[in-house]
């Protein structure tokens, strides 16, 4: 390995230090990234809801019954991971 491969390999690992990453072909802050995937995250939160409401009211025993079940759990671990507080930081809770 040639002193330039080596520099650039410790480059990458005191930008990474710093919260920085390579997305896109570009080098973005962590904050940039996480907020990208929060927003995808969110969204994808929103359509789990949007179908649970639609579910709501299904007969018992029925598939829509274990579907509801299902997404019913997901949002629930999105919701304890995303907001541990059960609220959002500033939000009214």
């Amino acid at each position: 390995m040639s002193n330039i491969d080596k520099q650039r390999i410790e480059a990458v690992r005191r930008l990474e230090a710093l919260g920085y990453t390579y997305r896109a072909g570009e080098r973005v802050q962590a904050s940039a990234v996480r907020a990208a995937l929060t927003a995808e995250s969110d969204a994808m939160h929103g359509a789990l809801v949007q179908r649970a409401d639609a579910l709501e009211g299904c007969t018992e025993g029925s598939e829509e019954e274990r579907k509801l079940a299902a997404i019913t759990d997901a949002i629930e671990a999105y919701d304890a991971v995303r907001w541990p507080d059960g609220k959002e930081p500033g939000g009214k809770g």
